[in-house]
């Protein structure tokens, strides 16, 4: 979440395909995306190439697949399609650092290696597997590589998951000989949540309930929708690249090293009443209530609203009306 850590990834930003109508009366089918996660299980890994989180080990079966050194968000970008070899971008190699290029190596047959991330994209119909090197000495730099499935357009579904997984094993293959990565960690922290940065108290993030997310750093202002699985929390920005970050106790640590610490609200002594706040209006709204009865609840609570721009932003995107937004400024102040 800081600077590095938004930086705009190597391939594009995220797309993201509309789910499949189910049949009435029937479960929809688990998505590709969940049925490969449940296959390999993402690690947490830093910008610096230190694992935070074991994840999935995999055994490099192709030759060809170009790797760097831990660079930031960089992973050496390669392709495959079902029944070819690796291919590289020269696009992407130019556009990279000369210092980089000069320690880029191929990964060996038979090198083990860490799923750090996978990105599922229906519309482009890709899967991207993100892998580190594993290294048996700390002293030994870890190598980077990002490999794209390519696939025909519109077969990213999970009727064709077989034939997805039958491609990614041409290039990797699970490692059974290392043992399985350890159970997902601690829940996340009970939502809405927020985090200021400890290197930076004005960049603020701001986890809620229905999962979506505003991060606020640098004078910029993202947001997006996340995800939590076990210890990691996955930001998917709007038009941009996915980001993690680390449940540790009550703060989280991005990829990039930065702690974020969790804001904890005062408790309310035994009897007192309810504090309002800005879930509480959002709440009565999606449940149809009238302005009449949000503006005469304002006026006989006590109230703690954010009235920040932003916040107010999501007021109105939620349905607040205009009397509503104006009652929760005045009560805010």
């Amino acid at each position: 979440m800081n600077r590095t850590w938004l930086s705009v990834a190597l391939i594009g930003g995220l797309h993201f395909g509309g789910a499949l109508s189910p049949v009435p009366g029937q479960a929809p089918s688990p998505s590709v995306e969940q049925q490969l996660r449940s296959q390999y299980r993402v690690a947490s890994v830093g910008s610096n190439g230190v694992v935070v989180r074991a994840g999935t080990v995999l055994v490099v079966a192709q030759d060809g697949i170009k790797a760097n050194p831990p660079s930031g968000p960089i992973y050496w970008y390669n392709s495959h399609k079902p029944g070819g070899r690796i291919k590289y971008s020269v696009v992407f190699e130019s556009l990279s650092p000369g210092d980089l290029r000069n320690q880029v190596r191929p990964l060996q047959v038979g090198e083990k290696v860490l799923v750090a991330r996978l990105e599922v994209k229906p519309r482009l119909s890709e899967v991207e597997l993100y892998v580190q090197t594993l290294v048996d000495s700390p002293n030994d730099a870890p190598y980077r590589a990002c490999v794209v499935f390519q696939f025909p357009r519109g077969y990213v579904d999970p009727a064709n998951l077989k034939a997805i997984q039958d491609s990614i094993t041409e290039v990797f293959s699970l490692d059974t000989a290392s043992p399985p990565p350890p159970p997902p960690g601690p829940p996340p922290p009970h939502l809405p949540a927020s985090y200021v940065s400890a290197q930076t108290p004005t960049d603020q993030l701001q986890l809620n309930a229905d999962n979506t997310f505003s991060l606020q750093e640098a004078g910029q202002m993202y947001r997006g929708t996340f995800t939590a699985n076990g210890a990691t929390v996955e930001l998917h920005i709007s038009g941009g690249p996915t980001s993690t970050a680390t449940i540790q106790g009550d703060n989280l640590t991005d990829s990039g090293g930065q702690t974020w610490v969790l804001q904890k609200q005062q408790p309310q002594a035994p009897g007192s009443p309810d504090v309002l706040q800005n879930q509480d209006i959002l709440k009565m709204v999606k449940n149809g209530f009238d302005d009449a009865t949000i503006l005469a609840k304002i006026s006989s609570s006590k109230c703690h609203f954010d009235t920040s721009t932003d916040a107010l932003i999501q007021l109105k995107q939620g349905g607040a009306s205009a009397a509503v937004l104006k009652a929760v400024v005045a009560a805010g102040r």
